[in-house]
């Protein structure tokens, strides 16, 4: 089984300009076409609204994740699939606050890592929060949400309301980022799915 993590346009290592929704989907279909086989898509955070718009439903992707993730139906923004469950800190996290950001996603990560995890942060495109989804594939596809119990940036009533929406949750007792808190929780789901 091969593994693969990408950065969407303009995130994390990526030298492409910032993408809005359309361009961080294409950046997922791209990434699902050079791969062999049937591929199980994992969206953390805003990448959920990023899985939903960019899944084939032909077959080439068998199951979404959607990791503490926005899951909007067609024609929902990320605001309005957020709904008045948004937590207004993530934004002030986002615009250059260290310590709100490892506070909010980061709660639950040793110092190095949160201080590495808070350097790779950077702003969003407008459009990838105000864009509404032409696509919501986990309608067609079988789905799993994540749902992270001591989320600070998607309060637990927004999980548990955007949860709904896929057939299975799976619980973890971890903040935002369990990639990097408790990798071996995902890593344990992720090889269950693929197998």
């Amino acid at each position: 089984m091969a593994n693969r993590a990408i950065d969407l346009p303009g995130h994390g290592e990526s030298r492409e300009p910032l993408g809005d929704l359309r361009a961080n989907a294409a950046s997922v279909r791209a990434a699902i076409e050079s791969c062999p086989g049937p591929s199980i898509l994992c969206g953390h955070s805003l990448g959920g609204a990023s899985i939903g718009e960019a899944a084939p439903t032909d077959g080439r992707v068998r199951h979404l994740v959607y990791l503490a993730a926005v899951i909007p139906d067609v024609g929902e923004t990320f605001a309005a699939a957020m709904g008045e469950d948004a937590t207004p800190e993530v934004t002030d996290a986002l615009n250059e606050e260290p310590d709100g950001a490892r506070e909010i996603f980061y709660a639950d990560c040793d110092a190095k890592l949160a201080d590495w995890a808070v350097s790779m942060l950077g702003r969003e495109h407008p459009d990838a929060l105000g864009s509404g989804a032409s696509r919501a594939a986990w309608r067609e596809l079988s789905s799993t949400y994540v749902l992270c119990e001591q989320d600070r940036a998607i309060t637990a009533p927004a999980q548990e309301r955007l949860s709904a929406r896929c057939q299975d949750v799976v619980r973890m007792p971890t903040s935002h980022s369990p990639m990097l808190s408790r990798p071996e929780l995902l890593v344990e789901l992720l090889s269950k799915l693929a197998a």
